[in-house]
């Protein structure tokens, strides 16, 4: 039995190679999710409650993997960032941003944490903007005296880490079990923000942000090229390696005008793909709502970018992205609930007999689900088994489509290089300050300085 697990994952991790060096694989791999909420709900847990202690979900998923046909883990664990929203951590920091509601839900009320007159500042200094005046409006425990505001935050720090090591032991456990996808390797993976988007999450809000396009175009595009650095490095994996990437949701773009898109939002993103592919580095784009009148504007994102689409016609989406960018997404997450079983299956064979041909496409949803009510179980089950049996080619070997940064673009390391802030640590400061301390420990005080600001980084998004 573990000459078969071992088997299985090797074809697993087979597959992933082959797709992200553009070699059609075997067959197209099976991804389904399965979130926390959803397996407490079929557990009858308390929907608030679940969310202070991981380990009472293990029962859950263990049930659910013996059901459902994954190539890769269907479960999530607490995350390891800010941004796994766990409630606990937004408690201790006093969050407005983002708040838990009675059904246990994690909202996010549209707040302004910057205002239009901090734009000058911002754009000279994001982060002492940030530290200053953005992150104490949207987390009042920061409003406290900096002994008593470090102290809670490194509480919060604590509980996240705590809630992901409570999660691991059954992630690892079901990993083993069911040879499961490892994922890319270690280091070669990250996420990150388009600079227009995050200054419309957190930052200025939909509302502020869209007047701002009026208003303030100029002020807007200034701080958009601003955050290039940090949103760079924020997203630039240690270890760059084919099937890794930088992921990174899309928000505002199909919320604008193609011409605000192609003259504000859509240069500095670029010049950050451009640098990442230059690395090595593969973005995977998470295009949010229907992209249809925006595709002739991303062609000149670099080849091998991995778009997934949530909404739009498949046939034309393939038609104008299939053969330069990876393709993903599109299946209506719907049908896994609401239709019959044949008649989610036929979808599904009708999208595959599209999408299949001449590789560059692997199978997934439009959105994820987030509740029970959201799928069919039995459906579920009978859609992981039929893409696995289905999607297999024939033509297995061939390559196909346009490798990452085949353009060759060249290093700017003025993109990569953070500009100076008393809020951000300097080796080089460091270093004269402590003579005594060896240069051979400017890596750690670089990597320590990279994880607090990602950290920081993570509670504006």
């Amino acid at each position: 039995m573990r000459d078969e697990i071992k088997a299985l994952q090797e074809e697993r991790v087979q597959i992933y190679e082959d797709y992200y060096n553009n070699i059609i694989p075997k067959r197209i791999p099976v991804r389904l999710t399965v979130p926390n909420r959803l397996i407490a709900e079929r557990m009858g847990l308390d929907l608030v409650k679940y969310g202070f202690d991981q380990r009472v979900l293990d029962p859950g998923k263990r049930e659910l993997a013996a059901m459902l046909y994954s190539d890769t883990n269907p479960f999530s664990g607490a995350g390891g960032t800010i941004i796994g929203r766990s409630p606990g951590v937004y408690e201790l920091l006093n969050s407005q941003a983002f708040v838990m509601a009675d059904t246990g839900f994690m909202q996010h009320p549209e707040v302004i944490g910057m205002l239009a007159e901090d734009y000058p500042d911002f754009i000279k200094d994001p982060i002492a903007v940030m530290f200053e005046r953005i992150i104490p409006r949207h987390y009042k425990t920061f409003a406290l005296n900096s002994v008593a505001s470090t102290n809670f935050f490194m509480m919060a720090l604590s509980l996240l880490r705590s809630y992901s090591a409570d999660s691991a032991p059954m992630q690892a456990e079901l990993m083993d079990e069911y040879g499961y996808y490892p994922g890319a390797p270690g280091g070669s993976s990250a996420g990150s923000v388009a600079p227009f988007d995050f200054l419309a999450d957190l930052l200025r809000s939909f509302s502020e942000i869209s007047k701002d396009v009026r208003r303030h175009p100029a002020l807007l595009k200034d701080a958009c090229d601003a955050l290039i650095p940090y949103m760079f490095n924020w997203g630039m994996p240690a270890a760059p390696n084919p099937r890794g990437a930088v992921g990174v949701p899309l928000h505002m773009p199909t919320y604008m005008r193609a011409k605000d898109f192609s003259e504000l939002w859509l240069p500095s993103f670029q010049k950050m793909l451009e640098q990442w592919a230059a690395r090595g580095v593969r973005a995977s784009l998470f295009c949010e709502h229907d992209w249809t009148h925006l595709l002739d504007a991303i062609q000149d994102m670099p080849a091998g970018t991995d778009l997934r689409f949530e909404y739009g016609d498949y046939r034309n989406m393939k038609e104008k992205t299939g053969k330069k960018f990876m393709l993903s997404g599109m299946f209506p997450l719907v049908m896994v609930g609401r239709s019959t079983k044949q008649e989610m299956l036929d979808k599904a064979k009708e999208m595959l007999d599209v999408l299949m041909p001449g590789g560059g496409y692997i199978f997934f949803f439009d959105k994820g689900p987030l509740t029970l009510a959201d799928i069919n179980l039995d459906n579920y089950q009978a859609l992981g088994e039929f893409i696995r049996d289905y999607a297999v080619y024939d033509n297995a070997g061939e390559t196909f489509g346009h490798k990452l940064n085949e353009e060759n673009y060249t290093i700017d390391t003025a993109i990569e290089t953070l500009p100076k802030s008393p809020y951000l640590y300097d080796w080089d400061t460091f270093s004269a300050n402590y003579p005594l301390v060896p240069d051979s420990s400017a890596p750690l005080f670089k990597r320590l300085q990279k994880e607090s600001l990602d950290n920081i980084l993570q509670m504006l998004r």
